[in-house]
């Protein structure tokens, strides 16, 4: 919290002399609290602006196919339509704005993508006057933030890691964060009920153009992204990647069933308690900020691959139990159960990423452009697999599907790289 309100304050004008003062305390804090933990600026500007990110998303994100589901009278053949195009889109545009890294830079893209991702949440905005064009404005404005930012944004954070402690870096990070995002589903719920939706698109859009602010106290970073449009393709392809292109669509695929079809579950059995199930939101969030400096440590000192597998066991049993429930007591326990699976399993997932991005040297941006669409493919198939199962089965199918899929991020390991 101290590292972003350390960037915030350096973007509201403060003097040399307060930024010297401010950076001493930050530093004696944060030595004082996490030992031998350090964060060069460009990581602290970089993750400050994330963060502002996540609450404005955060104020609306979970409710976000909720809100497709019940405008679009609780077709979710729509919502999974509306997700697909988008997730479609963004890949098909990944290896279009790789291209752009060393043009105008990872700082300009990740400003540009915030201004595309605003122009999206401000036709959710003005979604009641014109109900369809709204719609294919966000899926276009979505993916042209999603194809800008990811990349940049990803090579900037694997660059600015330490090699010897990306695990313990990564959990405090995301647990500052967290802090801040404990409230923000509770909040959101709760505006929704009393205001609608509307409200939480503009707090939403002024908090977006917040954003924009720590970014510009970061360096200008530039890389040659060596592959072609179609070449891009055939390397995502290509034998020798296989193993990152399952264990990247496996996450993808999952994430899908995380962000989609779960909240669309919560809002059907908790009969459309938009506060209840902020509520549930706010409680994983602080199971995840007790347990997650716990698997960062673990990380750093354990094998990558007991940690990996770890991760997918808690991961895969907590898809399972959320077969089972009913109550909203029920669905907290499994929520937090599940997303401490999730945790362990993203952080040494995500960990490992960088790691293998750090490793392949001046194939940063290829590999994190590779990961993207990897992602996405999962994401669509999971997507388009949903759309015909749903005709058949039970909503809760996919939970189980989820819980399979898991399995396939071991794929990651060590062998991964690109040359």
């Amino acid at each position: 919290m101290l590292c972003i309100a350390h960037a915030l304050m350096r973007s509201w004008g403060y003097n040399s002399a307060h930024m010297s003062t401010l950076e001493e305390k930050v530093t004696a804090t944060i030595a004082r609290v996490y030992k031998h933990t350090r964060f060069t600026p460009d990581l602290i500007a970089l993750y400050a602006s994330r963060t502002l990110m996540r609450i404005s998303l955060g104020i609306f994100g979970v409710f976000l196919p909720i809100f497709f589901y019940k405008e679009f009278n609780y077709d979710l053949q729509i919502v999974i339509a509306i997700f697909l195009s988008l997730y479609g889109l963004h890949m098909l545009l990944t290896p279009i704005s790789s291209k752009l890294l060393g043009v105008i830079g990872t700082k300009r893209m990740i400003i540009i993508a915030i201004l595309f991702l605003t122009a999206a949440i401000t036709a959710l905005y003005l979604f009641p006057l014109q109900p369809a064009l709204a719609t294919v404005a966000y899926i276009i404005f979505a993916s042209i933030y999603r194809a800008l930012y990811w990349v940049p944004y990803h090579v900037d954070f694997a660059n600015s890691l330490d090699e010897t402690m990306r695990g313990r870096q990564l959990a405090i990070l995301r647990n500052i964060a967290n802090v801040i995002l404990v409230v923000v589903p509770t909040l959101g719920g709760i505006v929704i009920t009393v205001a609608g939706f509307d409200a939480v698109f503009a707090f939403s859009i002024a908090l977006m153009l917040a954003a924009l602010v720590p970014l510009w106290y970061m360096e200008h970073g530039y890389e040659r992204y060596s592959w072609g449009y179609v070449g891009t393709f055939m390397q995502l392809f290509a034998r020798r990647n296989r193993p990152l292109f399952v264990a990247h669509a496996a996450s993808g695929a999952e994430g899908v069933a995380t962000l989609v079809f779960w909240p669309v579950f919560m809002f059907i059995l908790l009969d459309e308690r938009y506060t209840i199930i902020g509520i549930i939101g706010s409680l994983t969030l602080i199971v995840l900020l007790i347990l997650r400096t716990l698997a960062g440590r673990l990380f750093d000192t354990w094998n990558q691959k007991r940690m990996l597998m770890m991760g997918v066991v808690f991961s895969a049993t907590g898809w399972v139990s959320k077969f089972f429930v009913q109550t909203p007591f029920q669905v907290a326990i499994a929520d937090s159960y599940h997303n401490f699976g999730r945790t362990v399993n993203a952080l040494s997932f995500d960990a490992a990423t960088y790691e293998q991005s750090a490793d392949n040297g001046r194939f940063v941006d290829e590999y994190t452009a590779l990961k993207e669409m990897a992602i996405g493919v999962g994401r669509m198939v999971m997507l388009l697999l949903m759309a015909v199962l749903v005709g058949f089965f039970d909503l809760r199918v996919v939970f189980i599907i989820a819980a399979t899929l898991v399995l396939f991020m071991l794929a990651l390991n060590t062998r991964v790289r690109l040359y």
